[in-house]
């Protein structure tokens, strides 16, 4: 009687180790799913809902900025050439969206695609001729319009304080998409 006792209770204590080895083994693949989800949220890329990709470039004034250096504020991100006429046709568009954005959290940031320029030289005096006062770096290799996937010019980002693309529009800035850029939506 004592054995057959036994060999219930080793019996049920296998079925409660293997229960519990059985919950723990699907709790790690809730566990995996939750992480990959968690992941999947803060990947690096150039599309929304994507951490932007940084980048550490010159500006007008040669001296180095990074896209990091905004973070805590939104950056309005616009890639641009001088040659490109929807580029030129947003252009005041752009600056006076600049003017509105003074006394915001908010910041323009001109990416000039300078490996796609005849001659890039002409980006100081395409600047002074909108009058833009907004900071503008120069991609001179290219490897910037490359992690954003730019395949058509302009195209402008919206990222957020946490350095997330909010929106991106492919081709010109037009005043309905003013709101959106300001988060005024």
């Amino acid at each position: 009687m004592q054995h057959r006792k036994n060999a219930i209770y080793s019996c049920l204590l296998f079925f409660l180790l293997f229960g519990v080895a059985y919950l723990y083994e699907g709790s790690h693949h809730i566990f995996r799913q939750v992480d990959e989800a968690v992941a999947a949220t803060s990947k690096v890329g150039a599309f929304e809902n994507e951490v932007a990709p940084n980048f550490e470039l010159l500006n007008l004034e040669g001296k180095k900025v990074s896209l990091e250096d905004y973070r805590g504020r939104k950056v309005i991100l616009n890639f641009f050439a001088t040659w490109c006429p929807p580029c030129q046709e947003e252009m005041p568009l752009l600056v006076h969206l600049d003017e509105e954005l003074k006394d915001k959290n908010i910041v323009m940031l001109g990416v000039n695609m300078t490996s796609q320029e005849r001659n890039s030289n002409d980006v100081r005096p395409f600047l002074s001729q909108y009058n833009a006062e907004y900071d503008v770096v120069f991609d001179v290799d290219g490897k910037v319009m490359k992690n954003y996937h730019i395949i058509g010019i302009p195209t402008t980002f919206m990222v957020n304080e946490k350095g997330i693309i909010e929106k991106r529009i492919n081709g010109i800035v037009t005043p309905n998409h003013i709101p959106l850029l300001l988060g005024k939506e």
